[in-house]
């Protein structure tokens, strides 16, 4: 009979391997996000971002995309970054001005239990950057540490003259 109860300790080791898992992955995902953050500030003068969380990743598990965006939101939130909700799977996060806590409820209008401290104009908001930025979501950001020299060579001396 004892065969067929798993022991405490067991069950407690798997828990913490699902959860030491969950959190690397949503690790890898706020490492995307905040690639996006830093390149964006880097590139361009926007204090903001749109961030679509991947619904999957390749080659990793599924995972509970929910999870992961509460994830996100208070991992950054707690860094100072005013990070917004919006459906289906955005995060807008804005970096440019003062931080503003946001609450967590239980009963919210969203499906996530995160409440907006002015929900009307981050929709207006959305759908003025969304209008302006038609294909966001579809943008690749491509990270380039070293820069490659032969492609970007200068001719040295002066320019030759054609000959008429």
């Amino acid at each position: 009979m004892s065969k067929l109860i798993p022991s405490l300790t067991n069950l407690q080791q798997e828990r913490a391997v699902k959860m030491n898992s969950r959190n690397a992955i949503f690790s890898i995902v706020l490492g995307k996000c905040v690639e996006k953050i830093v390149y964006t500030n880097k590139h361009t003068d926007k204090t903001f971002i749109i961030f679509e969380v991947p619904q999957v990743l390749i080659d990793y598990p599924s995972y509970d995309l929910r999870s992961c965006i509460i994830f996100i939101k208070l991992k950054l939130e707690s860094e100072g970054y005013m990070v917004e909700f919006i459906e289906p799977f955005y995060l807008y996060i804005d970096w440019g001005g003062n931080p503003k806590k946001v609450e967590i409820t239980s009963q919210s209008s969203n499906n996530l239990g995160v409440r907006c401290l002015d929900p009307e104009r981050l929709k207006q908001q959305t759908k003025k950057l969304l209008l302006n930025f038609p294909n966001a979501n579809e943008i690749e950001y491509v990270y380039q540490d070293v820069q490659d020299t032969k492609d970007h060579k200068k001719p040295k001396g002066k320019p030759k003259l054609k000959k008429k």
